[in-house]
């Protein structure tokens, strides 16, 4: 074979295998910097990457995306973006909180002493509470007596916020409220325990709010919700000062637009019982929360 023919041969196989590549580069290395409309690339990246091919890449900032992959794969991504880069719904959140507590504690004693001659019954105010029973025979009395406490305490708030479908949202209020504090201090001193009382202060944060991630698929929606409720103990607690009663949950839950959610509640009661001679006193409580979130959309 002519050694003109066999160079003609050898740069034809060589315009051939670069043609290849090339054509195998556009298939397998195509690079694209979408812009999106509505999206950021980290709300829309996380739905795309398991549609990635293998070999492929995935960047982006702000409403800049940017792919590498094949050409067929990429117009696969453009088809699912464009069902996803779309306006996102305006929704008004609101999350109800409530706790109540209920204490009733009756106390009944018995005093004095009966004789024998004519009798005589006085009745004071027995039904109402602190009411008086008296049963009296010649100079000697008896009495009985029923005192009735009770105590209800009902803390119900509700907050709201606007927030865009798949972007989060935080809401917050409350106060921070000093409480003294008190701390004592023991140190030796030529042989005598010494003791040094100091005094401050400390500022204790009493808030109640919640932060949520809200996602529709079209009339239900798919809630990341982290409600907290936080408030000062009542003096029927008995508790030191400065206590606060704390209510929180994190949770992820889904229902209807427009319908209340209930996210969790917590109840819990208890009875105290004490006898004496000619006397009682019964104490009970229960303590009731529960966290409720409805999802309306604002058109």
């Amino acid at each position: 074979m002519p050694a003109k023919f066999q160079g003609f041969l050898r740069a034809a196989a060589a315009f051939l295998l670069l043609f290849a590549q090339i054509a195998a580069y556009a298939q397998s290395g195509a690079v694209e910097v979408i812009t999106l409309k509505y999206r950021t690339a980290e709300q829309v990246m996380p739905l795309l990457r398991p549609m990635l091919d293998k070999n492929g890449s995935m960047t982006g900032m702000q409403n800049q995306l940017i792919v590498r992959t094949s050409i067929a794969n990429l117009n696969e991504l453009k088809t699912i973006l464009a069902t996803i880069d779309t306006m996102p719904r305006r929704l008004l959140i609101t999350v109800r909180q409530d706790a109540t507590l209920d204490r009733d504690r009756t106390q009944a004693q018995v005093s004095g002493r009966i004789v024998t001659g004519n009798a005589a019954v006085a009745v004071g105010d027995a039904g109402r509470a602190g009411g008086m029973a008296q049963v009296q025979r010649g100079d000697d009395v008896l009495r009985g007596r029923i005192d009735n406490t009770r105590s209800l305490n009902d803390d119900r708030n509700a907050q709201s916020i606007q927030v865009l479908e798949g972007s989060s949202a935080f809401i917050n209020f409350g106060q921070s409220v000093p409480v003294p504090q008190r701390q004592v201090t023991r140190s030796v001193v030529n042989g005598q325990v010494v003791e040094r009382v100091s005094s401050g202060v400390e500022y204790r944060d009493v808030q109640t709010g919640f932060n949520v991630l809200p996602r529709l698929n079209g009339d239900r929606v798919l809630l990341e919700i982290n409600p907290q409720n936080d408030r000062f103990a009542s003096p029927e607690q008995n508790l030191p000062p400065g206590s606060v009663n704390t209510q929180r949950a994190a949770t992820t839950v889904s229902g209807r637009l427009g319908e209340w959610i209930e996210l969790g509640g917590i109840a819990q009661g208890g009875v105290n019982q004490q006898t004496v001679i000619l006397g009682s006193t019964r104490e009970t409580s229960s303590d009731n929360r529960r966290v409720l979130v409805k999802v309306d959309e604002i058109r």
